[in-house]
């Protein structure tokens, strides 16, 4: 019989445990740290650490716009599938799949995710968006706030590669003051929406826990 570890209460204490000797999280304050632990955990990679970022106020902006069960917006559906269901408040609305979305994509030959944004207008004031795949996303998102577009309460950017991914997580970094937006960005070409999905669900279990008992 091969020997290894089958107790999943062990094995969750384990992982803690092991990431918190692998990795510093001194940079980071308490609040922070608990997003940062979930994230590592999602990707599996200590390094992660060096390439997270929070703007001065993206947690506690987070928790009011989850308190107040703003919206929460996300770019591609492998953000949703990693949100936890029994955390969420709402259903997060997503829009790659309309059919509007798909012609307007096919004949402007840009991505559907870039394309979706445009629907997000009525939807993102004060709300949380996660971008967890597409740095066209992104990209066209600053856009909209660079036009006045009222901007969500906290953006969580993640989109992964080689092509745009890096500036367009750059560009939200130097321009987020004067767009009016909190954020947290994953730095470079690393990433994906299980990141994204994994702030997230942090952030709400932040609130949760913090919530009196009914």
């Amino acid at each position: 019989m091969i020997e290894y570890l089958r107790d999943p209460e062990r094995i969750h204490e384990q992982n803690y445990a092991r990431l918190r000797e692998q990795v510093d999280l001194s940079a980071f304050t308490p609040e922070q740290q608990l997003v940062v632990i979930q994230m590592v955990l999602a990707y599996g990679d200590p390094e992660l650490v060096k390439y997270i970022r929070f703007s001065e106020n993206a947690v506690s902006v987070a928790r009011k716009a989850i308190k107040q069960r703003n919206n929460l917006l996300y770019d591609a559906d492998l953000v949703k599938h990693a949100l936890k269901e029994s955390l969420l408040y709402q259903e997060p609305l997503g829009f790659m799949g309309r059919a509007s979305v798909i012609s307007q994509a096919k004949s402007t030959k840009q991505t559907r995710a870039m394309t979706a944004v445009d629907c997000w207008k009525p939807y993102m004031s004060g709300g949380i968006v996660l971008i967890g795949q597409s740095a066209t996303a992104l990209l066209h998102l600053v856009e909209l706030l660079q036009e006045g577009v009222r901007p969500p309460a906290l953006i969580i950017a993640s989109p992964r590669g080689f092509v745009n991914a890096t500036e367009a997580k750059k560009l939200l970094w130097k321009q987020h003051q004067e767009l009016g937006v909190e954020c947290i960005v994953v730095d470079g070409t690393r990433g994906g929406g299980v990141l994204a999905a994994a702030a997230l669900n942090a952030l709400l279990m932040m609130q949760v826990q913090a919530s009196p008992a009914p």
